[in-house]
Formats: C-alpha cells, structure tokens, sequence
C-alpha cells in the first residue's frame, strides 16, 4: 500500500495501535461524534477567539457542528442558512446564545464565497472552527478559501465513495467527493488530517499538527469503511450487492466527474454468457483461455 503517493488501495479497515481521536468522539448535537473530537482538538491546540463558522446551518441545533460550543461553552457563532423556513427557526433557536444568523448561499466562486459573505457582514478576525456541509460542492467552496485560515475545518465527504479513491464530482453537484480528494486539497492549502468520522473529514494547519503525534491521523488507518456497498459478481458477470446502499439506489448516475473515472454500469443489460463462455467480453475470454491453459486444459473454449 502506498500512501502518501496516493496510491490507490485496498478497502479494507487495517487496525491501528495508536489512539484515535475518534475515540474521544461523542454526540451533543452532531451525528459522527464531531462534537466530543472538537472538544479534544481543542483541548490540544487551545483556543484563540472561539469564534465558528457553519453552513449549512439548518435550525442551528439539527446534526450540528458547532451548537455545542456556542449553546453550551461560550463560544460565538457565525451560522449560515439560505432556506427560508429554516433560517426563521435557525434565529429563533439562537436568539439568546451569542450568534450571528445570515441568511445566504455559499458558493464556491463569485460574490458569494464564503470569504466574501463574511467581508459583507464585517466578520473579522480570526476564526477557531469552520464546518462546511452543503451535500455536494463542499470541496470546491474548501478550495475557494483564501484569506481565511480557520484553526480547524470540518469538511462534508460522501461515505459510500471507497476513502482512498481519489473523486471529486464536477461543481454543481449533488454527489459529493472522496476522503482522499479533500486531504490532498487540504494539504495545497497547509493543513492536514487529525481525524475522520463517517461523513467529516477534520483537518488543523500545518502548524499544530505536531501536536498530535500521539493520535493516528493516517487515512488509511482511521477512514470509516461501514458505509461502502461493495459490488460482487460472479465468473459469468452477474451480480449483487454486499448490502442494501446507504442513499438507495434509483438509476445509473449521469454525474460528470472533475476528478476520478468510475465505472457507470450500462442501462442495458447485457446478456450472461453460456457455460462455454461464449458470451464474454473478448479481454475475460483470453483471461478464462489462460487459466484453462495453466490447469493443463489447452482446448479453447
């Protein structure tokens, strides 16, 4: 297995002596045991302004990121919501903490980069948390930043992509990307990882990262795999599926991909071949002839 070369690898979980930071890992308000790793990552590196960022903000309290530090530890929040009825809900949760709502859709380019949205609310100074969650273009709005340097980032991945696959779905999507795709983005732009859960990617900068060297923080050894549905066929190319997919499954995907080419499965189905092996692509029929070769069985199929 190759790592930091970024070979592609095997999916199988590999167990690590050394701690995790998801071991630390609980639920106030979050789903993946964000809010307990936070708390850790933070008792670690100290805390500057506690000040966080989330968008997709929801209701504020709703698989939340951050409602943990600012409704229950002081911090402040910079909580971004665009639907309008959860933005209403999203203020009359927070009135009596120490946040501030806007009501705006980040994006990954244009005047409405997060790093714009926050130049027009007169947000400055230095940001402790950043959570980015918007189902599908999170690694573009995470390579949109710039400027900002927050202290730690939560990124959104999708589960159910192998962790060590290098995918990243072209901008305007509803599909989402690969583990590996946003730690080397992230790595581009000096931070690295400390931990995963089964949908967030957690990194810190460069400069902390020294200060987890008693925690595993390799993604091979702390990429969740209970969410990949494994496809298995059988010698004649029929197939199942390992379990029933996390998100369902509807139609082939007609997702373009930035990064990464997947295999689409044909809407057509094609027909098995016979015992003989008549049937088979040609590639699979010079492999299957091999095989009989090596058994000592020469005749062609």
């Amino acid at each position: 297995m190759v790592w930091r070369g970024y070979a592609y690898a095997s999916h199988t979980s590999v167990k690590s002596p050394m701690q995790k930071l998801s071991d630390h890992g609980y639920d106030v308000y979050s789903q993946g045991g964000e809010d307990g790793i936070v708390e850790r990552i933070f008792a670690i590196i100290g805390t500057t302004a506690k000040v966080c960022v989330e968008f997709g903000a929801w209701d504020g309290f709703y698989l939340s990121n951050t409602a943990n530090l600012w409704a229950k530890q002081g911090w402040q929040g910079i909580l971004i919501e665009l639907d309008p009825a959860r933005f209403q809900q999203l203020v009359e949760n927070t009135n009596r903490h120490h946040c501030r709502c806007v009501k705006a859709k980040v994006e990954s380019v244009g005047e409405n980069t997060l790093e714009n949205i926050l130049k027009r609310e007169a947000v400055a100074g230095p940001i402790d948390l950043l959570s980015i969650d918007v189902d599908g273009d999170d690694y573009y709005i995470l390579q949109s930043l710039g400027e900002l340097k927050p202290r730690v980032i939560i990124c959104e991945y999708n589960p159910t992509i192998p962790p060590l696959m290098d995918l990243v779905a072209e901008p305007g999507n509803y599909f989402g990307c690969s583990p590996l795709s946003l730690v080397k983005l992230a790595e581009q732009k000096g931070y690295q990882l400390v931990a995963v859960t089964v949908c967030n990617c957690l990194f810190v900068r460069e400069e902390d990262f020294f200060r987890f060297a008693d925690y595993e923080t390799s993604l091979p050894l702390i990429a969740p795999t209970q969410h990949l549905t494994y496809l298995i066929s059988g010698y004649a190319g029929d197939y199942v599926l390992s379990r029933e997919p996390i998100y369902g499954y509807t139609q082939p995907s007609r997702q373009k991909f930035a990064r990464g080419e997947p295999f689409v499965l044909p809407r057509k189905v094609v027909a098995p071949p016979d015992a003989a092996g008549k049937g088979l692509p040609k590639a699979v029929e010079k492999l299957r002839w091999r095989m009989r070769s090596l058994l000592g069985k020469r005749e062609r199929p």
